[in-house]
């Protein structure tokens, strides 16, 4: 869902008071993510900031930090925001192309000029990176099996996996409405791959949101196997992408 005005207006408030803080010094204040989409979720969604400085200096970081402590709420789950350059964001097109893409593609510029408007990044190092964000996944959750921690630590680690599919969903059908398929879902890619029907992985996101409980014990068991299998053929539609 969209932020509730409400939210809108919170974080208007604190990049208002990031921007009167840093003055001249800022070139771009922006909220990115789902605090700036459809994705939103007051229940688990942070409000992720980014700011453009000209020159980031370690006395302006204190002050970023002073004047988020000043302006919290209870209700507003602020992360610690990303501060750079615009030196940084055209050198890191090629070290976070998947990052960088999301951010132009979801943000509302708070103040300033839209500085994340006009990042464009290399088709071949977005699709290398989803790879290795896939894969990668797919090693820690093998690694969540071979430990097994507590039934609470695996819920987490789940939760996360549902952020992860939703960053290689965006950047691998990015361009799917130029492919035919638009409105296309990962999920649904790659069951139309793998010929395959995916049963675990959407449901995921019910359970991070609380909408349905997580199982526990046996159970959690049996979603995780489910889990670690779907995730292996996420990999083989991404690789097959990638190639």
């Amino acid at each position: 869902m969209r932020p509730g005005e409400d939210v809108r207006q919170a974080i208007d408030r604190i990049g208002t008071a990031l921007a009167q803080a840093l003055g001249a010094r800022a070139a771009c204040i922006a909220v990115y993510g789902s605090a700036a989409s459809d994705e939103f979720a007051p229940s688990h969604s942070d409000v992720n900031l980014l700011l453009v400085l000209h020159e980031v200096e370690f006395a302006d970081l204190r002050l970023i930090g002073a004047t988020l402590e000043r302006e919290a709420t209870p209700a507003l789950r602020i992360a610690t925001p990303l501060v750079v350059t615009p030196r940084f964001l055209a050198d890191a097109r090629d070290s976070f192309p998947i990052e960088l893409d999301d951010v132009r593609r979801r943000h509302r510029l708070l103040h300033g000029e839209d500085l994340l408007a006009g990042i464009r990044v290399r088709t071949d190092r977005l699709r290398e990176q989803v790879e290795r964000e896939a894969r990668g996944k797919l090693l820690r959750l093998r690694a969540l099996v071979v430990h097994r921690p507590p039934d609470a630590t695996v819920h987490v680690a789940l939760s996360s996996l549902v952020a992860v599919l939703g960053v290689v969903e965006r950047a691998l059908l990015r361009d799917a409405s130029a492919e035919g398929a638009r409105g296309a879902t990962l999920a649904a890619e790659v069951e139309r791959h793998t010929g395959a029907r995916l049963r675990a992985l959407p449901g995921l996101a019910a359970m991070r949101e609380g909408r349905t409980a997580f199982p526990t014990a046996a159970d959690l068991d049996d979603l995780l196997a489910a889990v670690l299998h779907e995730v292996e053929m996420v990999v083989r539609y991404v690789d097959a992408r990638v190639d």
